[in-house]
């Protein structure tokens, strides 16, 4: 104990000799306690704010949380230990309570940041709505935070209230806006975005100026994130939103219905009046006898002569198209109580394009394309009984056909 009393009197008579052992206290001290944080104050926050989950289960957000608490406790500890060392010099005891302010409101932004990450996470796995993100809002906290912490730090740096701080700010308010006039517009189109609902996780959007189509995997403040059908990632910015043309095909999936809208071109010329000749091919076939009944008013087709037809304006066209309809409307895959039409479009040098429109019962892509090419193959397949022909461009295989130097893979559809 003598050895020991006469060791602290020599450091307390050598100025340099004292303020280095305190500082040497100090840390330890900030070590011990950082130390003993890391043991103990993960079980205070296990069973102060996550009581109610299973005891015995790890937790990330308890442990995240007691990680954050350990970094700046010790600065506190610090702080207040220094009015226990009164030989430290003004200067250094001004200049550690500085740092210990720099510290304590850096940690506690991280700290609170923290919060708002661990919120986010809660929010993605517990809420109903899983495809509606907050995480725009979770940074303009974020941002909010880090700002408070920058005004508070530089009042400690300078020794002045954080009212003359703010204040101070209002000249530089123009060069603000200057340098944060992204974060602002962005932060302006995430409100709009997210407030009206035009867009969530998700979501299948097309941008056909920047050649993307995808789904939604990310909401963020700046940039939203869109995983392309090819695998690949695009960012486009939050305000191209407001300012620029997409379409969200969300509100299909959510109609339980998919429209097809797609033309095929018949050769004009195989367009003529109904005759019994043409007709006779037509009569086999199941589901034609409803809508010809409709087109005659109800007589025997059979008994019907050729300039009826002419008169009335009957042509193979026209019971081929209200046969089609009749088609569509007994298939299971077509929606019953939504438009059903087949119609002939303006003519043009490619023929006579003939569109169907209908809504398929499936919205997953692999049920609309089996849907929808069943369909178009059963017309390329059944038009040749309406004495209708297809329209395409020659190929080489039609002009050696024509010239007689090949025999043609298959039989041409029957004369009008």
């Amino acid at each position: 104990m003598v050895y020991l009393q006469r060791m602290m009197t020599y450091i307390q008579g050598d100025q340099i000799l004292s303020i280095g052992f305190n500082i040497i206290l100090l840390v330890a001290a900030w070590m011990i306690v950082h130390i003993l944080c890391k043991f103990f104050v993960i079980r205070i926050v296990r069973r102060v704010f996550f009581s109610s989950q299973k005891q015995g289960i790890p937790l990330e957000k308890d442990r995240r949380i007691a990680e954050k608490l350990s970094n700046f406790i010790p600065v506190l500890t610090v702080y207040y230990l220094l009015q226990f060392m009164p030989d430290m010099p003004t200067p250094w005891i001004t200049a550690i309570h500085t740092l210990c302010g720099i510290l304590f409101f850096i940690y506690l932004s991280v700290f609170f940041n923290e919060l708002l990450d661990i919120i986010n996470i809660s929010y993605v796995r517990k809420a109903k709505r899983k495809n509606h993100s907050i995480k725009g809002y979770i940074q303009i906290g974020k941002i909010l935070i880090h700002i408070i912490a920058a005004i508070m730090i530089l009042a400690v740096m300078s020794n002045k209230s954080p009212v003359i701080i703010i204040s101070s700010l209002g000249a530089a308010a123009a060069v603000l806006m200057l340098v944060f006039q992204h974060t602002l517009l962005s932060l302006v189109a995430n409100v709009q975005l997210s407030s009206n609902d035009v867009l969530q996780l998700g979501d299948w959007i097309e941008m056909p100026d920047k050649n993307l189509s995808g789904e939604v995997i990310d909401i963020a403040l700046h940039t939203i994130t869109i995983r392309n059908w090819d695998n690949t990632i695009s960012r486009i910015p939050t305000k191209n939103f407001l300012t620029e043309t997409y379409t969200n095909w969300q509100a299909m999936f959510s109609s339980g219905s998919r429209r097809i809208m797609r033309s095929i071109f018949l050769d004009q010329h195989s367009v003529a009046f109904l005759t019994q000749q043409n007709l006779k091919p037509v009569l086999g076939l199941r589901g034609v006898s409803e809508p010809l009944s409709q087109l005659v008013d109800g007589r025997d087709p059979t008994g019907i002569a050729d300039s009826w037809f002419i008169e009335n304006g009957l042509t193979n066209l026209t019971l081929f198209r209200h046969y089609l309809m009749t088609y569509l409307a007994e298939r299971e895959d077509i929606v019953k109580d939504m438009y059903i039409m087949v119609r002939t479009l303006k003519p043009s040098p490619a023929g006579l394009p003939l569109e169907i429109y209908c809504f398929t019962s499936s919205t997953l892509w692999m049920g609309y394309e089996n849907t929808q090419s069943a369909i178009f193959e059963y017309i390329m397949a059944i038009s040749a009984q309406f004495s209708l022909r297809l329209y395409q461009y020659p190929a080489g295989g039609d002009v050696r056909y024509s010239v007689g130097t090949e025999s043609p893979a298959v039989f041409p559809p029957p004369e009008v």
